[in-house]
C-alpha cells in the first residue's frame, strides 16, 4: 500500500501529494514514491507544510546533494545568510522585478543543471496572484510531428546564463551546449530541452534558421495544452523536475508582498541526448 497519496492536477503535468508531514523526516518508502511521482508528473505540490529552513534543506537532501545557484548580482533572488543553498525570494512594492518571469528551466546554462527545485511560500499576496505556470516537456515533445522529431534529434543548442540573469553586472555566467531532444534518466521518456530564458541558438544551424526554429519551439512549448497553473497558499510547496518541466512566475500582485525560499538539488549528469 502506498505511503503517500498522489492526485494528478492536469492531464500532463502536476500532482498534489498528501499523507506526509514534511516537518518530520521521510521514510525510504516515501522518498521512492515521491521520486516516481516526480518523474511521471514533472512537479509535485504540497499544502499546509510549515517547514523551517533546516527542514527544507533536509527534505531536499533526501533526493540528492544540494546545489548552489550559478547566478550572481543579476538575479532577483538572493542567498540566505546562514544557508547559501537557500535562495530567498522576497518581493515587495519596492521590487523592480521578480524571479522567473519568462518560461525557463532552472540554470540550463550549467554543464550539469540542477535536477530539481523545491520552493516554499511563506507570505502570499492578500488578494491572490503570484501563481506559477508549469508545462510538461514530455507532452510538448509528444505533440511534434514525426518529421520534426527526426529533424531535431541529434541537434544541440547553446544555453547562456547571461540571457536570463545579466542585468548590467560583471558576473560571468555559465554557457553550455545541450541536446534539443533529451531523455529523462528515470522514465526513459523523450522531452524538449530548450527554453526562452536561456537558450540562445542551435549549434548546427546558421543564424536565421536557428532563430526561426527556436521561436517555433518556444511558442510550441508555451502552448496552454500542456500547462497547469498553481495557486499558492501560505506554506504551500512546489517540487519541480528541471529535466522535464518548465515554469514561469506571474507578477500580478504589485504592490503586495510575496516571500518564499527555494532549495535546489544537484544534477548528476548533463542532459542525455535522445537517439532516433
Amino acid at each position: 500500500m502506498p505511503s503517500i497519496t498522489v492526485r494528478p492536477l492536469s492531464p500532463h503535468v502536476g500532482a498534489e501529494i498528501g499523507g506526509v508531514d514534511l516537518t518530520r523526516p521521510l521514510t525510504a518508502e516515501q522518498v521512492n514514491e515521491m521520486k516516481d511521482a516526480l518523474g511521471r508528473h514533472g512537479v509535485l505540490f504540497f499544502h499546509d507544510q510549515p517547514i523551517d529552513l533546516e527542514q527544507h534543506r533536509r527534505f531536499a537532501a533526501c533526493f540528492g546533494e544540494l546545489h548552489i545557484h550559478v547566478g550572481g548580482e543579476g538575479t532577483a533572488s538572493k542567498p540566505d545568510e546562514q544557508y547559501p543553498e537557500v535562495r530567498k525570494q522576497h518581493f515587495t512594492r519596492n521590487s523592480k522585478r521578480v524571479s522567473g518571469e519568462v518560461w525557463h528551466t532552472d540554470q540550463s546554462c550549467a554543464e550539469i543543471p540542477p535536477m530539481a527545485s523545491i520552493l516554499h511560500q511563506t507570505i502570499i499576496p492578500p488578494a491572490g496572484g503570484g501563481d506559477t505556470l508549469f508545462a510538461s516537456m514530455y507532452a510538448a515533445y509528444d505533440a511534434l510531428s514525426p518529421r520534426m522529431k527526426t529533424f531535431l534529434t541529434g541537434l544541440t543548442a547553446t544555453h547562456d546564463g547571461a540571457k536570463l540573469f545579466d542585468k548590467g553586472t560583471k558576473t560571468v555566467y555559465p554557457v553550455s551546449s545541450h541536446p534539443i531532444i533529451a531523455v529523462h534518466p528515470w522514465t526513459g521518456r523523450k522531452l524538449i530541452y530548450v527554453n526562452r530564458g536561456q537558450t540562445t541558438h542551435i549549434d548546427e544551424l546558421p543564424g536565421p534558421e536557428s532563430d526561426a526554429l527556436l521561436e517555433f519551439l518556444f511558442e510550441h512549448i508555451e502552448r496552454p495544452e500542456w500547462q497547469m497553473r498553481f495557486h499558492w497558499r501560505e506554506h504551500s510547496i512546489a517540487f519541480w523536475d528541471n529535466r522535464c518541466a518548465q515554469h514561469r512566475a506571474i507578477w500580478d500582485y504589485w504592490p503586495h508582498e510575496r516571500l518564499g525560499y527555494r532549495v535546489q538539488i544537484k544534477g548528476t549528469q548533463p542532459p542525455i541526448a535522445a537517439i532516433d
